[in-house]
């Protein structure tokens, strides 16, 4: 069979929000007046969540923006499709998914999860990407025997970092970037848990 032949059938074949063979343009812009330096970082995703009483699973790739407290996050299916993108501002929130209209709201993470079935904190994640807890909440944290963050609880989820990007020997506990990360959400109401492996960051 044709190799596109065969994209478009694993495409029609998989569940709906994964037959998203659309790409997808982000309708919120960041708002200006951001100074921060833009930063970029990829990687690879699992999720695992139960939704209607099943135990269901989902992994792919992302791509992560930010400029500030201006974040996009694009969530990519094995396929190489997108999924759903993000943006998260300082004036709100917006989900954008292949063929519907965009969906705003002062903050994303439960519109992520009524459209997907699972969610990522994507406020707490701006910092907890670079391995620091987020301001303005209490946080608690250990540490490893090299002083880099171990594990962080805050705003509801468990948050262990596994892996470190490989760093200079001039680095520090506080400039070093991690590799895997594995986010629960605390409480059993919905379980959810989220692996993320980063890419190491590539020069601005």
């Amino acid at each position: 069979m044709h190799k596109s032949r065969r994209l478009a059938l694993l495409c029609l074949s998989a569940p709906v929000w994964l037959a998203a063979c659309a790409s997808i343009t982000p309708t919120r812009q960041f708002d200006a007046g951001e100074t921060a330096r833009v930063r970029d970082l990829s990687g690879r995703f699992a999720a695992n969540y139960v939704r209607y009483g099943r135990e269901e699973g989902v992994q792919g790739s992302f791509q992560w923006h930010e400029q500030g407290r201006n974040v996009r996050l694009d969530l990519i299916s094995p396929l190489g499709q997108t999924l759903a993108v993000v943006t998260s501002t300082p004036s709100g929130a917006t989900l954008d998914l292949p063929n519907q209209p965009p969906r705003n709201a002062a903050e994303v993470d439960t519109l992520l999860e009524e459209a997907l079935g699972f969610s990522l904190p994507v406020a707490g994640m701006r910092d907890w990407l670079h391995a620091r807890p987020a301001p303005g909440s209490p946080a608690r944290t250990t540490r490893d025997e090299s002083g880099r963050l171990a594990t962080l609880a805050q705003n509801g989820w468990t948050v262990r970092y596994v892996a470190w990007q490989e760093t200079p020997a001039a680095a520090t506990a506080v400039t070093a970037l991690p590799r895997r990360i594995d986010l629960a959400r605390d409480g059993d109401g919905s379980p959810l848990s989220v692996r993320l492996v980063i890419d190491p960051e590539q020069a601005q």
